[in-house]
């Protein structure tokens, strides 16, 4: 028979209890202290990014983990207020959606510290998901290259802002060419990666199509013992411009010939005809909820005949520095500011996806800064 426990024995346990009761408290305190700090920073300052695809090469590369700096034009407030904190779409190992769109607030922005300029580095939601909210839309990096306002045109490859030439960088912008080789020469990967070329198609015997930087070319030009001929590869005018925007007859634009084109400025007012409402079609309907209707050849906008158009937000055009490889607004449209999360500031780690282990880490990418 077990001996009943002495009051110095029953006090002793009791204060281990009390101990270990308090530490779990003081823990869980701890916790939730920790997560509602980090989804402070997660909304309000910062948030991670990684890359998956090469459309922003040589800047951006697959396997980049990127800091973007929500301060710097401003921090957008969510629109979708039930969602599961620290998921992106889905919940974890499911296809199910981690956010209801019962609860949808207007688009509001805090002061920031900086405007948009040309050649920034955006972080945004993809204006063409139309069967999701703003923030729940996929996350992607683009580069600007024009404002509101401004008047972009693209002619044999080349940008126009305004009617002034926009430079490009010889070693960031990316092109596809064709490479032909001598006769009698089949290089092996050992040129290509001589070259830093990642991405190449053989194309037939001698030809393949590769995708380089105009430094690249110059390097490539001086090589006497493989290269028989390179040349820049381009678009014929109209030449399936039926997958650009805005995917009208009206509008025979490609990648490498496209406007001139307006970008809509707030409270600026634009004439729209038949003809060019393709244009701001998807402006008055979606991203500024509007009717719109056309009968017996007129345009109706919330019941009213008109023939002009005020915009309520303003609207940017964005590129991909791997220009040929590109899903950019030369394909989908304008950029609505609303869908603006911030700037992509530096890349804090990366990985080479075609490798594994320690010699897959790009330690000459960490804190790499990209303004």
């Amino acid at each position: 028979m077990k001996k009943p426990l002495n009051k110095k024995t029953k006090k002793k346990s009791g204060k281990k209890f009390s101990f270990f009761k308090g530490n779990l408290k003081d823990w869980g305190k701890a916790i939730i202290i920790a997560l509602a700090v980090l989804l402070f920073v997660r909304i309000f300052i910062t948030r991670a990014l990684t890359v998956s695809d090469s459309r922003m090469e040589k800047t951006i590369l697959a396997g980049d983990y990127l800091y973007i700096n929500k301060l710097k034009y401003g921090v957008r407030i969510p629109f979708t207020l039930l969602s599961i904190p620290f998921t992106d779409l889905t919940i974890p190992f499911t296809n199910i959606p981690s956010y209801l769109e019962w609860i949808q607030i207007p688009y509001t922005r805090l002061p920031g510290f900086s405007d948009i300029s040309r050649n920034d580095l955006l972080v945004i939601n993809y204006p063409f998901e139309e069967d999701k909210p703003i923030d729940c839309k996929t996350v992607l990096v683009k580069r600007c290259i024009a404002l509101p306002g401004d008047t972009i045109q693209i002619f044999d490859k080349k940008i126009f802002i305004n009617n002034n030439i926009l430079p490009d960088d010889s070693n960031t912008v990316v092109f596809r060419y064709r490479l032909v080789t001598k006769e009698g020469i089949i290089p092996d990967k050992s040129f290509f990666d001589k070259y830093e070329i990642s991405c190449f198609v053989n194309v037939s015997n001698r030809v393949y199509d590769i995708n380089i930087t105009p430094a690249q070319c110059e390097k490539l030009l001086q090589d006497t013992i493989f290269v028989h001929d390179i040349r820049l590869m381009r678009l014929d005018k109209a030449m399936l411009s039926h997958l650009f925007f805005p995917s009208n007859n009206n509008f025979s634009w490609n990648a490498d010939y496209f406007g001139p084109l307006v970008i809509p400025k707030k409270e600026s007012t634009a004439k729209i005809t038949l003809q060019n409402l393709a244009l701001y079609k998807k402006i008055i309907e979606v991203f500024e909820n509007n009717k719109l209707e056309i009968e017996n050849n007129k345009i109706f906008i919330n019941d009213a005949e008109t023939d002009r158009y005020t915009f309520k937000k303003n609207y940017y055009f964005v590129i991909d520095d791997n220009r040929d490889e590109a899903r950019d607004s030369r394909y989908w449209g304008f950029l609505p500011e609303d869908h603006i999360i911030g700037s992509a500031s530096f890349v804090w780690f990366s990985i080479d996806l075609n490798k594994s282990g320690l010699s897959s880490i790009r330690w000459s990418r960490m804190f790499k800064n990209l303004n």
